[in-house]
């Protein structure tokens, strides 16, 4: 009964009820692989859906001698068509290296001058707590979404690391997550994935592709048992109180 009380409260937030929306992506093909089903609905739905990419991709390619510069640049091409076939043009490529030899602070700072830039009402990121993640840029991205999410409502703060204005944003969604407890349906726009992935030739060939594809369809068959739904991409969704100081909100999953 108390649980019940409590998210009568604070309640787990509905993802698709908003209206604009930042997705973070460690690497140039992270939104896609996690979230592509998600943007297509989002921006078929008429949301206003921007990326934002971290880190520049330079360190791996199915090609072991294409790396660097010339990585880069073609990641940034992959990545422009990709979203644009998801509906999304608004993309920015933060100027952090592959390889996660960059402070969560300075992430940080730079996704929270993003964020007042953009104005999102939600924020999608990897999540950071899973045991079984061990890729320092996935890491280093959530942890900066979460930190930004409590640096950008405050112009004070802003402006200490270099920037103006303030925003609050009203949601923040973890993928690549253990624990979802927010669920998106995603039937009519599963084939999405499979189109993106296509984009980065760099990164996957047609086998790679159709075992992601095979992994995400059992995943999103599971997660939408739950909510009675055929498909279902799932999210662990915290509103700004459940992130300061409401140990409750790490307990509610489903």
């Amino acid at each position: 009964m108390f649980r019940a009380i409590l998210k009568s409260v604070a309640p787990i937030p509905k993802l698709t009820r908003f209206e604009r929306y930042l997705f973070l992506g460690p690497h140039p093909d992270d939104i896609e692989v996690a979230c592509a089903p998600t943007v297509r609905a989002l921006t078929q739905a008429g949301k206003h859906v921007s990326f934002v990419v971290l880190t520049d991709g330079r360190m791996g390619a199915i090609d072991p001698n294409l790396f660097g510069d010339e990585l880069v640049e073609i990641r940034k091409a992959e990545a422009l068509a990709s979203a644009k076939l998801l509906g999304v043009t608004d993309v920015t490529f933060l100027p952090f290296h592959d390889g996660a030899m960059y402070s969560v602070e300075d992430a940080a700072c730079a996704v929270a001058k993003e964020i007042v830039r953009l104005q999102p009402d939600v924020i999608f990121a990897p999540d950071p707590n899973v045991i079984s993640e061990c890729h320092l840029d996935h890491i280093k991205t959530g942890m900066a979404a979460k930190a930004a999410m409590n640096m950008a409502p405050f112009a004070s703060v802003m402006q200490s690391i270099g920037g103006s204005g303030s925003h609050s944003v009203q949601a923040l969604a973890f993928y690549y997550t253990d624990k979802p407890n927010s669920y998106v349906p995603v039937a009519k726009t599963f084939s999405a994935r499979a189109d993106a992935l296509a984009c980065h030739k760099s990164q996957f060939d047609e086998k790679a592709v159709k075992d992601i594809c095979m992994y995400f369809t059992l995943r999103s068959l599971r997660l939408g048992l739950r909510k009675l739904k055929s498909k279902c991409d799932g999210y662990r969704a915290l509103s700004p109180t459940h992130m300061h100081c409401f140990p409750e909100a790490s307990e509610w999953v489903r």
